[in-house]
């Protein structure tokens, strides 16, 4: 469902890239600058400078719309999440983050700060419409544009930020993810069916370009969640479920004196997303994964070690491969984490993700 487009930078050390229908809607939003709000704030002006403002505001609007992804990007970061990419449209943009979130808190936070976001640009840009002329409003029109984008973006059409929200708060009552997505999923269809009646209302009324765009703008969503709804179709895994049927096997052990430029070449480079035990004349002292690496320069990673970073015993969950995923789940919480290794009898058998525990249930 994300559209490719031209690599224009990165930002954040993620790849930004800018979508051919982009360039269709640039040129749409300084043709009405120009030709239809200009000339009303400021008649008789030339033709020229209608234009040019015309074209900056277009790009500031752009702006706008990279400003409420790149707040997803920095708030996913946050939690650990890798970005791979933004994408700028026809219908905005979309920051394509590698993995959902593992917490219905992470997946709020991470929503609703693109909405957030664009509340800010209105703010700010609704103080710079007092200025006089043609940039007056221009920054008028660009509050009145952002504060447009975060209520729509709230509305609870999955996979819209507002859908998300929904999501979260449908996971955290609910306590599954595979169950708030289905319904959040099915509120997004609604929300696009409720467009298409709109729509058509608009078009009865001789709107046919606003009627269209609606309708386009409703066959994207009810696209997007139905895709989401048939990804989260099929039986949950049960909380009762024991962690030896959903735990990884023959887990890499890890010396506390190994530099993290060798962790990296042999596992964090191939699994960044997995965690390692640290374990010392076989017993377990703590936890690596590629968070804590991340702290120092890649270039220092030759003379630092595993124990200088690593995440130490006293703060790690550890379960038992009878152990059923709801205690898990809450010895999970109960330390703040999202792996743990799994004992049995004294010795290290396997890992546990909550990832794979929340995917599944």
């Amino acid at each position: 469902m994300i559209p490719q487009g031209w690599t224009i930078g990165r930002l954040a050390g993620v790849e930004i890239k800018i979508n051919t229908s982009l360039l269709l809607i640039a040129f749409f939003v300084a043709y009405v600058l120009a030709n239809g709000i200009f000339p009303l704030v400021v008649p008789n002006a030339p033709v020229l400078l209608y234009w040019l403002l015309g074209g900056f505001f277009s790009t500031l609007f752009i702006g706008s719309v990279l400003w409420h992804e790149m707040a997803h990007v920095v708030t996913a970061q946050r939690y650990g999440l890798p970005v791979v990419q933004v994408v700028l449209h026809l219908f905005g943009g979309v920051a394509q983050i590698a993995r959902d979130p593992e917490r219905p808190a992470h997946e709020f936070w991470i929503a609703i700060a693109g909405p957030l976001s664009s509340v800010v640009l209105a703010v700010t840009f609704g103080a710079l419409s007092t200025l006089d002329g043609l940039v007056g409003a221009g920054c008028a029109w660009l509050a009145q544009v952002n504060l447009t984008l975060a209520v729509f973006n709230l509305l609870p059409g999955f996979p819209l930020d507002g859908g998300r929200v929904l999501r979260s708060i449908l996971w955290r009552l609910s306590g599954s993810y595979r169950m708030a997505t289905r319904q959040a999923s099915r509120v997004g269809q609604v929300v696009a069916a409720i467009f298409v009646l709109f729509a058509l209302w608009m078009i009865f009324r001789g709107l046919w370009f606003n009627g269209l765009w609606f309708i386009l703008i409703a066959a994207f969503l009810y696209s997007a969640a139905s895709a989401s709804y048939r990804m989260a179709v099929g039986a949950s895994l049960p909380m009762q479920t024991t962690v030896r049927q959903i735990m990884r096997y023959n887990v890499p052990l890890i010396e506390p004196t190994m530099p993290l430029a060798l962790l990296a070449w042999r596992y964090l480079d191939h699994a960044r997303d997995q965690a390692f035990p640290v374990v010392q004349q076989g017993q377990l002292v703590g936890l690596i994964t590629s968070a804590e690496t991340d702290k120092y320069p890649r270039l220092e990673w030759g003379r630092v070690h595993v124990d200088q970073v690593m995440i130490p015993l006293a703060r790690l969950a550890t379960v038992s491969p009878d152990d059923t995923i709801a205690t898990a789940l809450r010895a999970f919480d109960r330390t703040d984490t999202n792996h743990a290794p799994v004992v049995y009898q004294g010795q290290i058998v396997g890992m546990l993700n909550r990832r794979d525990i929340v995917y599944r249930t």
